[in-house]
């Protein structure tokens, strides 16, 4: 006992003592960067009297940069090797085939221009589109409704009569009106002079001079045109008042004709032609002539093909024996 009782003494005294609380935690301080660190400089003693025996420490070599390592994509093995890069031509032509059909598309031209150019029937000899200058030589039968004055005394009073008409002509058609496709060229409008001489009943033969043109509406072989003609017309010969076949003279008159064609073959024209009347004081009376003229319809072509020419020769001579003017 005598043992234990100072222990337990030291145990009472500790418990009597009133507990101390714990300790308040102040809030942490952020920490601060630390500041670089400056390099030290080597120390400079004062100079002395006698030199430093320590030696100079050396300094520190620059410190080189490291050179960058290029790490490239990796390459995936199935991809598809890259196309070369288009290649523009150096010189014309500078739109491709592509362009060229959108620019026939906006402007309205061919698809596909011609490769070959198409040959013209009988050397251009017969009128084609194809053709640039042509000489050709065109027949002309018609049926003509006839009028002529009666005499110089009666104004008003007419003959009437149905006749024929024969015209042979001589056309010399340049073009003045082109048209161009691809590398070839077309003719759209022609015109040129013409001559020749026109025969009717009664041994009547006038010459004519004038112009003749054909507009053309397409360029295929057998393309439909526009015939259109103007002259001058004056007598050639005729019947004198005896009944006999003699020359004639008479004043300047005109004629015209319009003709719908197929190519250069022929053509269905109708047309007119006026005879201005001879009735001066100083010419006698024999060689006067009275206002006449015609309305004719018929057919124009070309000599080269034969109808035409058969067509006008047979019409003449039917015109010259069957029918009978009055007189």
């Amino acid at each position: 006992m005598s043992l234990l009782a100072p222990v337990l003494a030291a145990l009472l005294v500790q418990l009597q003592q009133p507990a101390q609380p714990a300790p308040l935690q102040r809030p942490t301080q952020l920490q601060q960067p630390a500041e670089p660190v400056q390099p030290s400089q080597p120390s400079v003693e004062p100079v002395t009297g006698r030199p430093s025996s320590a030696p100079l420490a050396a300094e520190p070599a620059p410190l080189e940069p490291e050179p960058a390592t290029v790490v490239s994509a990796p390459v995936p093995e199935d991809s598809e090797p890259m196309a070369p890069p288009r290649v523009e031509p150096a010189g014309p032509p500078y739109y491709s085939a592509a362009d060229m059909q959108t620019f026939r598309g906006r402007q309205g031209l061919d698809p596909t221009p011609p490769t070959s150019e198409r040959r013209p029937m009988f050397r251009c000899w017969i009128a084609d589109p194809t053709c640039g200058l042509v000489v050709e030589i065109n027949a002309t039968s018609a049926y003509a409704y006839r009028a002529r004055q009666k005499d110089f005394n009666s104004a008003n009073e007419f003959n009437k009569w149905s006749s024929a008409r024969v015209q042979y002509d001589i056309w010399v058609s340049i073009p003045t009106m082109t048209e161009t496709r691809g590398k070839f060229r077309y003719t759209r409008l022609s015109l040129g002079p013409k001559g020749g001489v026109i025969a009717s009943d009664s041994k009547e033969i006038w010459g004519n001079v004038g112009i003749a043109g054909r507009y053309w509406f397409s360029r295929k072989r057998f393309a439909p045109s526009l015939e259109f003609t103007s002259a001058l017309v004056f007598k050639l010969a005729g019947t004198n008042r005896n009944g006999n076949f003699d020359n004639a003279r008479g004043p300047l008159g005109f004629t015209a004709d319009v003709g719908f064609g197929i190519g250069g073959f022929g053509s269905i024209v109708v047309g007119g032609q006026f005879d201005s009347p001879l009735a001066r004081e100083d010419i006698l009376p024999a060689e006067t002539s009275v206002v006449s003229g015609m309305f004719f319809v018929g057919f124009r072509g070309n000599i080269l093909w034969g109808l035409p020419a058969a067509a006008a020769v047979g019409t003449h001579a039917a015109a010259t024996r069957l029918i009978n003017p009055p007189k």
